[in-house]
């Protein structure tokens, strides 16, 4: 396997000499009890956090999306209504400086500067120097589709992380309507009905979840021999062919992943599921396991079209087969929030780093590159499209002690 993908040279720094701080007016703090009882509904689980203190919220209708945030980072936002300079303990304390930095570059400090007050991009320095191109061939597609959603008219997050997530997803024709019009109509041409000759491999190795807990989106399966690992990093392979190339490279998927040892595996449940990117997914406890069905099924499907899923980590194979690592849980966040896909994860930050560029523009900084540079402070290697922080944690606005 060979780590690919784009590497921003953009170093994302807050220097000590700029660090007059204030929260930013446009920002206001509202806890749980001021919220209408609609508001309130999905924040209830938090309130039995007690570092939980509310939420940080626009005054702005097209604002950025409200955020979570603990006791820890409320004291922190209160003590900046009027400005300030960082202590040293601060500036030198390096998880400090960071904490500070991702809430500038999100908008909620700014720092003091020769043309006023800043925030986002204008509130950094960058390294300008021209970024190497891509290297493979997901590397290129995540960028542009990065690229796409900077182009937008929108500046809401929600938004913007859907065109993210939806990138490279085919579109619906009447054609492949008329050819898969419901879950019976997918599941014979996928040959896993009753009967079918893949059905009897299903049926050997594998437990069908129902389908009300994967939520109607996908036909998961769970390994009848391996169990789910408890409290360690699961790897995620994606399989990604053309859709009409799906029943031969289904039947070499399962058959790989099977003998590779996956202890749980999905595939889109209807026609618009088998049109996005991420179409098969198959989990592993570890990656020796991963590699091995990587190597059965590259040996099989040996140039089938490929489709490609952004934001995923390439393999040796190009598009048609690439890795991942769901984020570990958070517990400071909204419940529907805390157990995130790796893509969810990546999409919802870079929608929100590029909402905040538009909405605080700088001409020498595109929104897509300050998105970029955004997701490597939260511990994100662009070379690879995987997740590294020093306790395996990614790090988010909840979770500020810094000061």
């Amino acid at each position: 396997m060979r780590p690919t993908g784009f590497q921003s040279q953009a170093a994302l720094v807050l220097s000590a000499d700029q660090s007059r701080l204030r929260f930013n007016p446009d920002y206001e703090l509202v806890q749980l009890e001021e919220l209408s009882t609609e508001q309130r509904e999905p924040l209830e689980a938090l309130q039995q956090d007690p570092t939980f203190y509310g939420i940080l919220r626009s005054r702005f209708a097209t604002g950025p999306s409200p955020k979570s945030v603990s006791r820890d980072t409320a004291d922190l936002l209160f003590a900046l209504k009027e400005p300030q300079q960082l202590p040293d303990r601060v500036v030198h304390d390096a998880d400090a400086m960071l904490a500070v930095t991702q809430l500038v570059c999100d908008g909620i400090l700014q720092v003091a500067g020769e043309s006023g007050w800043l925030c986002g991009p204008a509130a950094c320095h960058f390294d300008t120097t021209t970024p190497q191109e891509p290297p493979g061939v997901l590397a290129a597609l995540s960028l542009r589709s990065l690229k796409h959603a900077a182009a937008l008219r929108t500046g809401d997050t929600a938004e913007l992380s859907g065109h993210l997530y939806r990138y490279n997803s085919l579109p619906l024709t009447p054609e492949w309507l008329r050819r898969l019009p419901d879950n019976t109509a997918v599941q014979e041409y996928l040959q896993i009905q009753s009967g079918a000759g893949v059905r009897w491999e299903l049926d050997r190795a594998w437990t069908r979840v129902p389908p009300a807990a994967e939520q109607g989106a996908w036909m998961a399966w769970s390994s009848r021999t391996i169990a789910m690992p408890v409290d360690t990093t699961t790897y995620k392979l994606y399989l990604s062919p053309l859709p009409s190339h799906l029943r031969d490279a289904f039947r070499i998927w399962l058959a790989a992943i099977t003998a590779g040892g996956a202890f749980h595996c999905k595939i889109g449940n209807d026609v618009r599921g088998l049109l996005r990117p991420d179409k098969m997914v198959a989990y592993f406890g570890d990656r020796a396991a991963l590699e091995e069905a990587v190597q059965r099924i590259a040996s099989e499907l040996s140039g089938c079209p490929s489709q490609g899923v952004p934001f995923t980590s390439e393999l040796d194979s190009g598009a048609l087969m690439s890795w991942g690592s769901d984020p570990p849980s958070e517990e400071h966040v909204p419940i529907w929030l805390r157990r995130q896909s790796w893509r969810q994860w990546i999409c919802n930050r870079l929608g929100a780093a590029l909402a905040v560029a538009k909405h605080h523009p700088c001409d020498s900084m595109p929104a897509w590159r300050f998105a970029l540079t955004r997701l490597q402070l939260e511990g994100v290697e662009l070379a690879n499209w995987v997740l590294h922080s020093p306790d395996g944690q990614p790090n988010t606005v909840t979770e500020v002690t810094a000061v």
